[in-house]
């Protein structure tokens, strides 16, 4: 999904927002890519399926990371506030119920992929997005 910068030439409609970048800072992107690193590292030591307990908790942390530069999530933070706190919640479920952990993992691609469509099809109906 390309991604779209709001700059002095976007042009808005009356009452909508102009696009904003969402970025990380050079500390939560470093915070990320260490998690990420280390992961990795310690999932050849581990069982198979750790691997993506800590996928989905890094996928939890860049969330965090993006809600609190807030400014830059304006029409994703609800569904993303929604998502990690389902995520932090479930992610542990690979302790004790590994099966309802694998049926949240098959479940959570399909609620991005909702959101994502939702935001394109915003887009699409402000004529953004069009090559």
């Amino acid at each position: 999904m390309p991604e779209k910068q709001g700059g002095p030439s976007s042009v808005e409609g009356p009452g909508e927002p102009a696009p904003r970048s969402c970025a990380l800072t050079e500390e939560q992107a470093l915070q990320l890519i260490a998690f990420l690193t280390s992961a990795a590292e310690i999932s050849i030591h581990e069982p198979t399926y750790y691997g993506t307990f800590r996928l989905t908790d890094a996928a939890s942390r860049m969330i965090g990371f993006m809600l609190e530069n807030e400014a830059g999530t304006p029409r994703t933070g609800p569904f993303l506030r929604e998502l990690k706190t389902e995520i932090d919640t479930k992610k542990v479920w690979m302790m004790w119920d590994r099966e309802a952990y694998f049926d949240f993992l098959r479940a959570v691609p399909g609620q991005v992929a909702t959101e994502v469509k939702r935001i394109a099809d915003e887009d699409a109906g402000r004529g953004e997005g069009t090559s």
